[in-house]
């Protein structure tokens, strides 16, 4: 019965193989009418209403929901575009909740904000969450907060993706930003996660047929139990999949988000995914430097992670040179089963993991398994890829833990648990690096951060690419992307069968697309080859291979 009732939940964000209703590209970090819309960035999607008590709830019991949530909802639909909601605790804390409730004020020893700006005192004041007082009117306004979504019309509560709780500080998993000066209001993470639980069985009650969204990163196993038992649909936070590239320890958190997944499918309960890019990408150099370009590979890396929304700043959204990178997150954005997805790719990057130590070993480059500070292993490895484009702009940054490494001021090609290969999705490459090279930092476009290239003088003359076997259809349109740069001849083919398509560069100097359309009887449990035929060494961004029925 709960499968039934997971899958008629979820129904309404069902529109076709292509995608759902609302995943894909959002603003960040609050919208309201006029902010930004579908006239200024076509592939806009959804918008989030973050919503603060304060506003909400400006004195005790008196709710202003018609104005900060009835309103914009409006305006949302009328430009066909879907919306989340989040109620911040903090900022956003009701001064009532102080002065009048007696809930203590907890002020914590953080004095920059995540952009290194300066804050002052009052601009770092959190409630202590697990005063009574405080819980007590908290809870009233998730009920009160569920009441009147639940009592809207129906078009406009379908318009709602999703609620997301949020326990602390702007949506975070943990409490505070920064320790609390004062240790009586230190929360142990026990009792916090109680907490957490506790609001978001709260919201599960107040809210009917609308998913609840967590943030996984402070989730202990018995929060990812609870969910499975209580869920209809696993709602998940993934800030690390959504800040860019090259995120210290990546690999391990994908591999904890896989086993949900599959826990998930084996269950018959839907997943819906989320993560934002914020204003970062204006103040540090590896994206300043080149922004449609960070945010096109940190959009490809957040499809491979299978994030179904990306948040973007609005004045990022109006930059029509940031496009491509919304337009390839669009059309991936739920799509999660490759039996009905309509299309798969593979984006073409040697990812440089110095927590491998077999690729890398300490003979060679330093080191210690399990140390991840050493700067000098970095720099050995990088070294040793320098004539492929790879470098460490900033190194110090590279050895620090996520949020640090977020904060580099240029390229760090080598990072700590980094993905060590290419980004893909229902299309893998066989054996990566056997036929091939890495490259770093190849043109200043948006595809050319990364790529891989043939190299005949060393024998790597081949790529070869394997379908999910559950991927499926009657024909297939495969599309090679490659930089039209020198003279080389090379072909798409398929292993042991008949119709190879050859290429003859012509030394144009830019990106082209060449396309083919098969049978997919001919790809199906065989490999698909881009071989090197004559001439220069080609280069290759992606492999994307869509369903072709016509």
């Amino acid at each position: 019965m709960k499968q039934f009732m997971a899958v008629m939940v979820f129904a309404a964000l069902v529109v076709s193989a292509s995608g759902r209703d609302g995943l894909g590209i959002s603003s960040w970090c609050g919208w309201r009418p006029g902010q930004v819309s579908k006239a200024d960035c076509p592939e806009l999607r959804s918008v989030p209403l973050v919503l603060g008590w304060n506003k909400l709830e400006p004195e005790p019991g008196h709710y202003e929901f018609d104005r900060h949530i009835g309103e914009p909802l409006r305006a949302a639909m009328e430009d066909d575009l879907f919306v989340t909601m989040m109620v911040w605790v903090r900022p956003g804390t009701p001064h009532w909740l102080f002065d009048e409730m007696g809930v203590p004020r907890v002020y914590t020893d953080r004095d920059v904000d995540p952009l290194g700006k300066k804050m002052s005192k009052e601009n770092n004041l959190h409630p202590y969450y697990l005063n009574p007082a405080y819980q007590d009117r908290f809870f009233k306004l998730i009920d009160a907060f569920g009441a009147y979504v639940n009592g809207l019309p129906n078009e406009l509560r379908e318009r709602v993706v999703f609620i997301q709780s949020a326990e602390g500080s702007t949506g975070d998993g943990q409490p505070y930003k920064g320790k609390p000066i004062e240790a009586e209001y230190v929360i142990s993470k026990p009792d916090w996660n109680d907490f957490r639980r506790e609001t978001w069985m709260r919201y599960q009650k107040a809210f009917k047929g609308i998913p609840i969204l967590v943030n996984s990163d402070a989730n202990t196993a018995e929060e990812n139990d609870w969910m499975f038992q209580n869920m209809d649909v696993i709602a998940l936070k993934h800030g690390m999949f959504s800040h860019g590239y090259h995120v210290s320890d990546n690999v391990g958190r994908l591999e904890k988000f896989d086993a949900i997944t599959k826990s998930a499918g084996k269950q018959g309960i839907p997943l819906l995914t989320r993560g934002e890019m914020d204003g970062e990408m204006h103040v540090y150099g590896w994206s300043t430097r080149n922004i449609p370009q960070a945010l096109y590979w940190s959009g490809v890396f957040a499809t491979h992670c299978r994030l179904d929304i990306w948040n973007i700043p609005h004045q990022a959204l109006e930059d029509e040179a940031n496009w491509p990178a919304y337009a390839f997150f669009n059309r991936y954005a739920g799509l999660t089963d490759p039996s009905s997805s309509p299309r798969a790719f593979c984006a073409l990057r040697d990812g440089l993991d110095a927590s491998d130590f077999e690729r890398f070993p300490v003979s060679a480059f330093g080191g210690r398994e399990g140390r991840k500070n050493d700067v000098d292993r970095y720099l050995k490895i990088a070294a040793a890829f320098e004539q492929y484009g790879a470098r460490m702009d900033d190194p110090n940054k590279a050895v620090g833990h996520g949020m640090v490494n977020r904060k580099r001021m240029g390229y760090n090609d080598v990072g700590w648990g980094i993905m060590p290969g290419n980004y893909s999705r229902f299309l893998t490459q066989v054996a990566p690096g056997s036929g091939d090279v890495g490259l770093w930092s190849v043109d200043d476009s948006v595809y050319g951060r990364f790529a891989r290239s043939f190299e005949q003088k060393s024998g790597k003359k081949q790529l070869r690419f394997r379908l999910d076997e559950h991927f499926s259809a009657e024909k297939v349109e495969v599309r090679v992307v490659y930089l039209d740069r020198g003279r080389g001849q090379w072909s798409l083919g398929i292993a042991g069968k008949s119709g190879t398509k050859r290429m003859q560069n012509a030394d144009s100097g830019e990106w082209k697309t060449m396309t083919v359309s098969l049978p997919r009887k001919l790809l199906r449990n065989a490999e698909l080859l881009l071989s090197h035929e004559g001439g220069d060494d080609t280069i290759f961004h992606m492999v994307e291979v869509e369903k072709y029925d016509r």
